[in-house]
């Protein structure tokens, strides 16, 4: 977990260019979804998505395919160090995907400084650490864009690496955001084995960038219980909505799939 701790740091401290606004106003400020692009070393590229809502964040880091790299949760609180605007991430759980986080025994705390539509992230500073510190840029979805941004969320489709299930087997899948929740199930639908890409095009209407989705999949051998409390195996995840992504996932030891979708 180490190296998620230091892929972390990107979101720990946060200064945005501009004149700041009145402390008590920052958390409205704050709220909303940041995002910046990133290059290392090798020169890879890869994106960097925080979301702030009230006292809770969510960060994730997808690479140059928007998969998921690295996922983060937890809350953060504003302080007043001196003449500085400190923000804490704490009670921290991090890790490859959503599905998959750990607790991360460790707080950030960083200077920020809020101004319109940029932020520049010192990181890096707080504490000695084996990573340098840095200085990234933010950038905010603009304020008409987050009012009237929503968009249908499409779950294009399942790929079904392993299966716990031997012979012929059904699918039920269902997606839920703030706003709705639809339901994948075709009548008649059976499956064979593993290595199965299953089209859904399931939509989910007004959805934005940034909201978490949670799914349930479930798989059954008998077509009538594969969507109800009797059913053989079920598994439940969760992800950041991106203009397109795919996430994997692995609820027991011979079950393993990846979810894909994008927004429109």
């Amino acid at each position: 977990m180490n190296k998620l701790f230091t892929n972390l740091l990107a979101v720990s401290a946060i200064a945005v260019i501009s004149t700041a606004t009145a402390f008590s106003d920052d958390a409205d400020a704050l709220s909303g979804k940041w995002s910046l692009k990133r290059a290392n070393d090798q020169g890879q590229t890869s994106t960097r998505i925080l979301e702030i809502k009230k006292n809770k964040f969510t960060f994730s880091i997808l690479g140059n395919d928007d998969k998921v790299a690295l996922y983060a949760e937890g809350d953060i609180k504003l302080e007043k160090l001196g003449p500085f605007n400190s923000i804490k991430f704490y009670n921290i759980k991090a890790g490859l995907s959503s599905s998959e986080t750990q607790p991360v025994d460790e707080e950030r705390a960083s200077i920020y400084q809020l101004g319109e539509g940029s932020l520049t992230v010192a990181s890096d500073f707080e504490a000695d650490r084996n990573q340098k510190p840095s200085l990234d840029v933010y950038s905010k979805a603009p304020a008409a864009a987050a009012t009237t941004g929503a968009m249908t969320l499409f779950i294009d489709k399942i790929v079904m690496h392993q299966t716990p299930q031997v012979a012929t087997w059904f699918v039920c899948f269902e997606a839920k955001t703030d706003g709705a929740m639809q339901r994948y199930r075709v009548p008649n639908q059976s499956f064979d084995k593993d290595g199965v890409t299953i089209q859904m095009d399931l939509k989910v209407p007004n959805v934005r960038a940034g909201q978490s989705c949670t799914f349930k999949c479930q798989l059954d051998d008998v077509e009538d219980d594969v969507c109800t409390d009797d059913i053989d195996n079920t598994s439940s995840g969760k992800f950041a909505v991106t203009e397109s992504g795919s996430q994997e996932y692995k609820p027991e030891d011979r079950w393993r799939y990846t979810v894909y979708w994008h927004l429109k």
